[in-house]
């Protein structure tokens, strides 16, 4: 079959919308018609070189739609299903999975790393070569064959144009605080950078009981937002005096009790350090590059300070993808106000012009 895709031919060039072959699902692999794709700062930084992308690849990893077709074995879904397509296939046989740790399923690094299915195979294909996808998800295509631990059955009564976020984003962030760091109640909270993920951060603090959640991002149309789902203040990193000075100054000199960085640099890393009380916690969620080296001051780690990073929120997807659908659904976990702008797939280039600059918290490709 045929399907209209983004493809990434060469790093830091524009994404080229065409026809691509598409073959049908084998053994343990679904077909899913996508409803919506998010477009995630993680599809950028392969755009833009901070992570390495094999190329001509489709991108785009956080999305929502119908399977329309099974392949043989695959007994969880079945055509008609709403699901939401998730980043780690949950393979359920390899140590990390048996462990419970899901989030490090060993074979998602495989999806990861090759672009390809987990036999090795590419479904994706134009005038005969192979074209590979970002995570074996592919969500930049209005069809795509994905792994069948990859596709989380949901509600039909779920909007799937809206918790398509869910898919990544919200679920980095939000397990960041609910899973990662299990943000205690009472407790004080600064988030550094007010993108999708940070405002995921923000709404899992809340919604564990985090008294002061603070904002930390120079764009105020996002401090404002930060503040409209959940934040109690904002925080111009950008302003003279800093933006430790400022977190520790809304907190007696003492500093947060946990730090969440979401941007992925090394600087705002070292801030979160900086930024939490004796004993406290820094989780870095962003993702810098593979080659970063960052600098903390030994006396935080007399002092206990903890640092510790976050993959995909700690998340097993079959226990927190329902229940952050079920927070939207009951109005605790706030979506709508997240998208900035619905957009067709032809858009995607100024999407990432846009998100470079540092506009809008999240676009999403409705087809």
């Amino acid at each position: 079959m045929k399907t209209k895709s983004a493809v990434m031919y060469e790093q830091r060039k524009p994404l080229v919308v065409e026809e691509l072959e598409l073959e049908g699902p084998k053994a343990g692999e679904v077909l899913i018609k996508y409803t919506a794709s998010g477009i995630c700062h993680s599809d950028y930084s392969v755009v833009h070189g901070v992570i390495g992308g094999k190329a001509p690849m489709v991108l785009g990893h956080e999305g929502a739609g119908i399977i329309a077709d099974v392949g043989p074995g695959v007994t969880s879904v079945k055509p008609g299903d709403h699901v939401i397509a998730v980043l780690t296939p949950s393979c359920g046989v390899c140590w990390m999975c048996k462990e419970g740790k899901h989030h490090m399923c060993s074979q998602m690094g495989k999806l990861m790393a090759t672009g390809r299915m987990l036999n090795g195979e590419t479904r994706f294909s134009k005038d005969g070569k192979p074209v590979y996808h970002m995570a074996g998800l592919g969500t930049f295509s209005e069809y795509s064959v994905i792994p069948e631990g990859s596709a989380i059955k949901v509600g039909d009564n779920a909007p799937l144009g809206t918790v398509c976020l869910i898919g990544c984003g919200v679920t980095t962030g939000v397990g960041a605080a609910v899973n990662t760091a299990n943000v205690q109640k009472g407790s004080t909270v600064a988030v550094i950078g007010c993108g999708g993920v940070g405002l995921s951060i923000i709404q899992g603090a809340r919604i564990n009981g985090a008294r002061m959640i603070i904002a930390v991002d120079p764009v105020p149309e996002k401090r404002a937002l930060a503040m409209e789902v959940g934040a109690t203040h904002g925080v111009d990193p950008f302003a003279p005096e800093g933006p430790v000075k400022q977190v520790k100054a809304l907190t007696n000199g003492l500093g947060v009790h946990y730090a969440f960085e979401a941007l992925g640099r090394t600087d705002t890393i070292e801030q979160t350090w900086s930024m939490i009380r004796p004993a406290g916690r820094a989780i870095i969620v962003g993702v810098p590059d593979a080659k970063a080296k960052i600098k903390l001051s030994m006396t935080g780690v007399f002092g206990e300070k903890r640092i510790k990073g976050s993959g995909y929120g700690s998340a097993s997807p079959k226990r927190d993808i329902p229940r952050f659908v079920d927070w939207y659904l009951n109005g605790d976990l706030k979506l709508d106000q997240m998208i900035t702008k619905r957009i067709r797939l032809e858009d995607i280039n100024q999407a990432f012009d846009e998100m470079g600059r540092g506009e809008g918290a999240r676009s999403v490709i409705m087809y």
